[in-house]
């Protein structure tokens, strides 16, 4: 990793409003939520169906060591792309791309804010999670972001990480890496090529400019990609139904009553980009999976 040593010109003045905002955009702190918020889902989800005691330090670890794991990923993944950055509009003002942060600050408070995250996952919750989120770090940071200049399979490298989080909310709960938890895993999976997808059609433009292509082939925005999009879309309906009939158990057709609005809003506008190839109505389909997998994994509590 090249740590450059050229000089940090406009640093904030330490402690300052822009200080803490630098560390705020290192960190991508709604993105970083987001992706907490379908754990603690998970999470709460385990604790209901499988008649356990609700546990505050452990959803507390859960939270705070999940949002400092997926920071420090965040972290990482710029110090390495700081360059790439650079290139692009949406992600030139990032602190180490504008040389307000240097590669080895942003590299030294991402190294400690995984380890805090780990240590308090593997105390507060259980191992097996610590682990997991371990391992999800490594796939993005080593595996995923490399790839992303290399080739557009680099979004089926980053589903893998980008599938862990529901998944670890279960197990914090379970404490096994059972059948259900790994369905989680495959549903989250599906769920990133149409909300992916959809947000590289938005930034297809500007991906270019740093030499990524991470639409489905190097193609661009063409109908061929765009069925991909409702192929997906569909695929991700079909495994959303499957607990309805693995495990009468474990949630109720009342699901139905959310999972098939949500899953035809979906489709829905994976067709119409298909129609219409815009730009406005891939961000109608991110909107739209958005939605989706906070929704369909609330609608399992019925």
């Amino acid at each position: 990793m090249n740590l450059d040593t050229s000089p940090i010109i406009n640093a904030p003045k330490i402690f300052s409003k822009e200080f803490f905002k630098d560390y705020f955009l290192l960190t991508k702190f709604r993105l970083s939520a987001s992706v907490v918020g379908t754990t603690m889902i998970a999470y709460i989800l385990s604790v209901y169906k499988l008649n356990l005691d609700f546990s505050g330090t452990k959803l507390f670890g859960l939270t705070l060591g999940g949002m400092l794991v997926v920071a420090a990923s965040n972290g990482f993944n710029q110090v390495i792309e700081k360059d790439t950055d650079k290139l692009m509009s949406r992600t030139q003002n990032r602190p180490v791309a504008a040389q307000r942060m240097s590669a080895q600050d942003a590299l030294i408070f991402s190294s400690v804010s995984a380890a805090i995250g780990l240590i308090l996952m593997a105390y507060f919750v259980n191992g097996r999670v610590a682990l997991l989120s371990l391992l999800s770090l490594f796939a993005y940071v080593l595996a995923y972001t490399p790839l992303k200049k290399e080739t557009p399979l680099a979004v089926f490298v980053g589903a893998i990480p980008g599938a862990f989080p529901p998944a670890i909310g279960w197990i914090a709960g379970s404490g096994n890496i059972d059948f259900i938890a790994v369905l989680l895993f495959a549903i989250q999976f599906f769920w990133q090529f149409p909300h992916f997808w959809a947000v590289a059609w938005i930034l297809d433009d500007d991906y270019k400019k740093a030499g990524y292509s991470l639409l489905p082939s190097y193609e661009g925005r063409t109908k061929k990609n765009a069925m991909k999009t409702i192929t997906y879309s569909i695929m991700l309906f079909i495994l959303s139904l499957y607990p309805l009939f693995i495990k009468p158990q474990f949630t109720s057709p009342y699901s139905l009553i959310i999972i098939i609005p949500c899953a035809a809003l979906l489709i829905y506008r994976a067709y119409v980009l298909y129609q219409t190839l815009s730009i406005q109505d891939a961000k109608k389909l991110m909107f739209a999976s958005l939605l989706y997998m906070p929704l369909v994994l609330l609608s399992y509590l019925l």
